[in-house]
């Protein structure tokens, strides 16, 4: 399976390279109009280069599963962020060095007087700058999720537009029909991509609606929420991996929520999910009545044990809720019959709000698994770990045979909590390659 996902993962980056740079050829191949300076060429070639990767983060954002399981989307998505921010210094760039090259670029700025080529591409750098602001300042200006996502595909697509009139009206980089074809195939290419994204796939989940079977109630103000197709399709997914749920509105709505999937990979034709009331979806989402529709985007996420075969030994982490993509990994085992070692520490406020609590203890029946809790606040007579995970705690429970096997480490909880365990991971000697995390935010 590693070298599946490394033989598709190449393949994604050299194709993303070559359409990437394929408009340098604007630059390179055929005659100019009229004699083009070295700093024009560089402006324009960053302008080109720019262009092209805005137009590939509506591929990044397709959800389309192909690209993003390689890679795993907490990778893609942080990725697409920061392509994004490059790809905008580097169109950016291109007025400011037209600017130094002669002042007289700045006549273009007036969009009253300036031509219309000169119109577009202003329009264009101020609705990318737009863009880029609100993708970067959305939770600070409380923007809500769905009305920025509709809205930011809107202005994307416009400002694409925008930016492909500007350069067919400059005739001296694309004076040859290929050169304009090419940019018009792109622009093509950019619509389709964003009319599958925003009504294509949206009508192909309504096709395939799911039905809530139970919720059960868990420690720690969590709730199990079982589903199934109506359709009574299975829904293949790897232990770890996480869904886009969407409920009482239909996907065309934008107020889809992603949650790890915690139920056996074993038994795709029932999944769940465990919910911790955090906010207001996660709070009503717990109220809903068994028979009731919902839709189910997934799965997704490259979170699992699944795609490391050789491990000969595996180390669980988790801090309160993100123990339900390790809950699945666990009971996948269980179901496999796995007698791998396994060693999971559980990081918890107290002991009443261990979700799972019980359950863990039969698993120790079913799989060689040690299980170690780490309380902040104790029970009385409690024996076991408090605090917080320490590197400390980390070698006094990973012993010399764990550590002297292929043994990788799956680690997630809050934020907070997994950067400081990521450093202790690499402060006791485990290998960055062999510990593989999960964020629960974009």
């Amino acid at each position: 399976m590693k070298t599946k996902y490394t033989l598709l993962g190449t393949f994604w980056v050299i194709l993303y390279c070559f359409l990437v740079f394929t408009p340098l050829l604007i630059l390179i191949l055929g005659p100019g109009q009229v004699p083009r300076v070295p700093l024009q060429n560089i402006s324009v070639g960053l302008a080109f280069i720019g262009l092209a990767i805005m137009g590939l983060q509506f591929a990044l954002t397709a959800r389309i599963k192909p690209i993003e399981r390689p890679f795993g989307s907490d990778l893609v998505y942080h990725y697409h962020r920061q392509i994004g921010i490059a790809a905008f210094l580097m169109i950016f760039a291109h007025p400011i060095l037209l600017f130094v090259l002669s002042t007289g670029y700045l006549s273009l700025l007036n969009i009253f007087t300036s031509p219309l080529r000169a119109k577009a591409g202003v329009l264009s750098l101020l609705l990318l700058v737009g863009v880029v602001w609100l993708a970067e300042f959305r939770s600070k200006l409380k923007i809500p999720y769905w009305f920025w996502k509709i809205w930011h595909g809107i202005i994307a697509i416009l400002t694409m537009g925008l930016a492909i009139i500007h350069i067919l009206l400059n005739g001296n980089y694309i004076n040859l029909p290929w050169k304009q074809q090419l940019w018009i195939a792109y622009l093509v290419v950019w619509v389709l991509l964003l009319v599958y994204t925003r009504i294509i796939y949206p009508i192909k989940l309504m096709r395939n609606p799911y039905q809530v079977v139970r919720v059960t109630p868990e420690r720690g103000s969590s709730s199990s929420l079982r589903l199934k197709s109506i359709k009574k399709s299975s829904f293949d997914f790897h232990p770890g991996q996480f869904a886009w749920l969407t409920a009482w509105k239909t996907p065309f709505s934008d107020t889809e929520h992603p949650f790890s999937l915690s139920s056996s990979a074993e038994h795709p034709e029932q999944i769940e999910m465990t919910i911790k009331k955090l906010g207001k979806f996660t709070t009503s989402i717990q109220e809903v009545k068994p028979g009731q529709q919902v839709y189910v985007d997934g799965a997704y996420g490259s979170f699992s044990c699944d795609r490391y075969p050789q491990a000969t030994a595996l180390v669980l982490i988790a801090g309160g809720i993100g123990i339900t993509p390790l809950m699945s990994t666990l009971r996948t085992l269980a179901d496999r019959g796995d007698k791998r070692p396994i060693l999971l520490l559980y990081a918890n406020r107290d002991w009443e709000n261990v979700t799972f609590r019980e359950e863990l203890e039969p698993l120790k029946q079913k799989l060689n698994l040690k299980v170690v809790h780490i309380l902040e606040q104790t029970p009385q007579n409690w024996s076991g770990e408090t605090g917080f995970i320490t590197p400390e705690i980390l070698n006094r429970h990973i012993d010399s045979g764990m550590r002297q096997a292929e043994m990788h480490v799956f680690l997630c909880g809050p934020k907070p909590m997994m950067d400081a365990v990521g450093k202790h991971l690499l402060a006791v000697g485990i290998p960055p390659a062999k510990i593989h995390s999960e964020q629960f935010a974009f």
